[in-house]
Parts: structure tokens; sequence; C-alpha cells
């Protein structure tokens, strides 16, 4: 029984049958590797208080059990208590079996922004190396407390009011010393897991937490990021500014000239993605011009990111040379529309181009009209240097769900999604899941549907450990 009722329904058959799978997949992982790791099943924020406030600890232990987890993210910022609070909760949560994240938000999250003002982690605020200490010191006393996390850590990454990466490596070192196995883990978001993250960021952490899958694609691509294992054609980022205006027919482009050496099979293979998922349409489009005429365009809207082959053998028929430009054309002007859209040449067949041009953008010739710019990341060979632990973070709030994927969910929508991230770490491939802001209260439906996930992943798990 669970929550005092049959464990199954007649109308969670499609949620079973996809369980079953996973459990399948974990026992077969048990068998090939003799010692299965506890997965990480959790839950993120959204605190049950009372009254005055505070937390209710006791109600919070009450339904984390009812969901089957052993791990909660423990978010500082919306009372000046919760970091009193937390100390409160560690030692009930350590005698539940769940271990603890310490949460907190970055410098764009803390008081005045624009036209808003946000509240801070208390009581050090935007002192992370104090951070760093005093929860390095709690984990002493609290042997469930793991780790801590900093939310939106790209966006304040490499900047000098955010965390530059010596202020990062001090952070994250004045922890260490205090308590060697203490783990920081930023926040950070699929697109934004490339080269650039592998080169700076990467050797700084102990692994990421990881929002919002879209699906097991968008988090297998990863992976060989977070192990440093890839291998990248170089890539240039074409990025438009926020808070900026343009006009229409404002763009950026990046141009070469390659000869045609086979006209018949003359073809250009790339890679395409940005870091816009809304439904905005008719503004900014991605494009492959060849001799200025669009052979490819891409709305920006929605999910667009993959691989295409467009096919020059017409063009190239009757000409010696192709000059291809790569960019984002504004067919209408924007007043605030932020986009970075990055290309990467994969294959070019019955076309020369130089060792050069192909390693890197930089002979690439640059053109634009309006406020673009432009990032240019030479091609990458991975050496292996760091392999690091991946925990997902699909969205557990309907809210945030609706305004991810643009369909209001149902209870068995936001289990699916935690079913197919499970499926990885049944693999060993994701270290674990939790949920980003799940509902707790009491009756919820989101609560009951993951925690059917939760409770029957974690049997399986310990009928394999037996075994």
């Amino acid at each position: 029984m669970y929550g005092g009722r049959s464990l199954w329904r007649e109308e969670d058959v499609p949620m079973r049958s996809a369980i079953l799978c996973v459990f399948a997949l974990l026992l077969g992982a048990a068998s090939a590797h003799c010692a299965p790791r506890t997965p990480l099943l959790g839950d993120y924020n959204r605190h049950l208080r009372g009254s005055d406030g505070r937390v209710d600890n006791r109600e919070m232990i009450r339904r984390l059990t009812d969901l089957g987890a052993n791990t909660f993210m423990w978010l500082i910022w919306h009372r000046p208590t919760d970091w009193d609070d937390l100390q409160e909760f560690l030692p009930m949560a350590h005698e539940a079996g769940i271990s603890v994240w310490v949460y907190l938000v970055p410098h764009s999250e803390s008081g005045p922004q624009g036209e808003y003002t946000f509240p801070y982690s208390e009581p050090y605020r935007l002192d992370y190396v104090r951070w760093a200490e005093e929860i390095a010191r709690l984990s002493l006393e609290h042997e469930n407390l793991i780790g801590w996390v900093i939310d939106d850590f790209w966006y304040n990454f490499r900047k000098p009011d955010g965390f530059t990466e010596e202020y990062t490596a001090r952070m994250v070192q004045a922890a260490r010393a205090i308590n060697p196995g203490i783990k920081f883990y930023p926040l950070m978001y699929f697109h934004q897991l490339d080269i650039e993250f592998v080169q700076t960021l990467a050797p700084l952490v102990d692994g990421v937490v990881v929002a919002y899958p879209r699906d097991r694609a968008e988090i297998e691509r990863v992976l060989p990021y977070l192990d440093d294992r890839l291998q990248v054609p170089a890539t240039v980022a074409i990025v438009f500014p926020p808070a900026t205006g343009s006009q229409p027919g404002d763009q950026g482009f990046v141009s070469h000239t390659v000869r045609v050496r086979d006209a018949v099979r003359a073809s250009v293979t790339f890679r395409y993605r940005d870091d816009f998922s809304g439904q905005t349409e008719g503004y900014h489009f991605m494009q492959l011009r060849v001799d200025g005429q669009v052979v490819w365009e891409e709305d920006v809207a929605g999910h667009d990111d993959g691989e295409v082959t467009v096919d020059l053998s017409k063009i190239a028929a009757t000409e010696e040379q192709l000059h291809l430009s790569f960019g984002v054309y504004d067919r209408q002007g924007v007043t605030q529309f932020p986009l970075c859209a990055r290309f990467s040449i994969v294959d070019l067949s019955g076309l020369a181009i130089s060792r050069a041009a192909r390693d890197s953008f930089e002979p690439w010739e640059q053109q634009r009209h309006g406020s673009f710019s432009f990032e240019l990341l030479p091609a990458y060979r991975g050496t292996g240097r760091h392999r690091l632990p991946i925990i997902v973070m699909p969205a557990g709030d309907r809210a945030e769900y609706q305004s991810r994927w643009g369909v209001y969910p149902t209870a068995q929508m936001i289990a699916d999604k935690v079913s197919m991230v499970l499926e990885l770490v049944a693999e060993g491939k994701v270290e674990g899941v939790v949920t980003y802001c799940l509902d707790k209260a009491e009756g919820s439906e989101d609560l009951d549907a993951v925690g059917q996930v939760y409770h029957i992943f974690r049997m399986q798990t310990e009928n394999a450990l037996m075994h």
C-alpha cells in the first residue's frame, strides 16, 4: 500500500510499463557491474511553511518520505530564517535517510535588479567564500549535508560583478579546506554545456545540476562534455544581446569561399542550435546562404536544434567556387530578444576548404549589420581530464513545465519526465534526478505520481543491491 491505497490504478498502466522498462535496465546494470550505486532521488525548494513563515520541518520530512525521496536541495532565499531552519532540518532528515544540499542564489537574483528587488541568501549574502566555509563546517556536524549548489551559475560566470574563475576556485577550495568531501555543483542549462564550459568551469567543480531536460537525446548530448571525451568541430556563435533593439534586415554572418572539386557530390552538413525554445516566431532566422542565395533557414522559435545536409550540386554545377555564409537574419525588428545561435560544419562533400578554415572560424569573414557579435570556438578533441557526474532537474512545478514546453502538464506527464531520467540513472549515465519545485501539499497528484516512480525504483534498486 502507498498513501493508503493500492500502488497501481488502472489509469497508471502506461506509467507502470515505462517504470518496468527502467527497472529491467537497472537489473541489467546490476548484473553487469555487480555493485550498482544507490540512485539519487530528490526534490528542490517549495518548502512547506507554518503561519509564521518558518519551514514546517516535520511536515517536510513526512511529505518527502511519502515521495520516496532520499535527497532534498534546500533553497536559502525566501526568508531570512531559512539558514536557521535548515539546521533544525538536518538531523531530522538524517534520521529519515535524506541527504541535503544547500542551494544558494547568485548575484543576478540578489538585491536590486533593474525594476525588481530580490531577497538575498541570508545571512552571508554575496560572500560566497564565507558561504562555502560555513556550509563545509555545518557538513562536519551533519554527515547528510553532502554538497551545495548555486543557481543560474553560468549567467554569472566570468563576469567582474559575478563569479570570476579565480573567485570560483577560491570559494570551492575554501569549502574543501574544511571538508575535502563536500561537493559543489553549479546549476546549469543544457545549452550551456559546451566547449567553453569544458575549458573554463569544468576543472573547478565536482559535478553539475542541469535543469529542464527536453528529452533523452538532450541529456545524452551533453555527457561527452562532462567526461571530456568529445570531438567537436569548430563552432561559431552568433549573438544578439539582451535589452537591445534591431531593425528589419539586421544580421550577423560569417563567410568563406570554398573550391568545387566534385559538383555532383557537392553538399554541406552542419549542426545548428540556439538557446531560445519559446514560441515567438517571425523575428530571428538562422540561415545558410550560398553565393548570397538562402538555401536553408530555420526560425529560432521552438525546438529546432539538429544536424542537416544541404545539397549544393545544382549551384555547384556551373561554378568553380562557392561562397558559404552562416548567420542570423532579422526578418522583423526586435525590441528585446536575446539570442545565441551556433553553427558547426560536420562535412563538406565535393568541396575543398583549407584546414585552418575547417578547424577554426578565424579565417572566415565577419559581416554584420546592427548589434550582432561573434564568438569563435576552434575544433576540440577531449583528453579525459575530468569526469563530472550530472544530476538532472526536470520541472515538477506545472507552471514551470508549461513555461518550458508550452503545454500545461498532467501528473502523468511530470512523472514521465522523471521516468525518462531514471532510465539514464539505471544505465549509470546520470547520478540522479531532483524535481524542480514539486507540489508537496497534502493530496498532491503530482507528488503521488512521482512518488510511485521513486518508491518502485528504490525497491528494485535495493533488491539489485541484495543480489
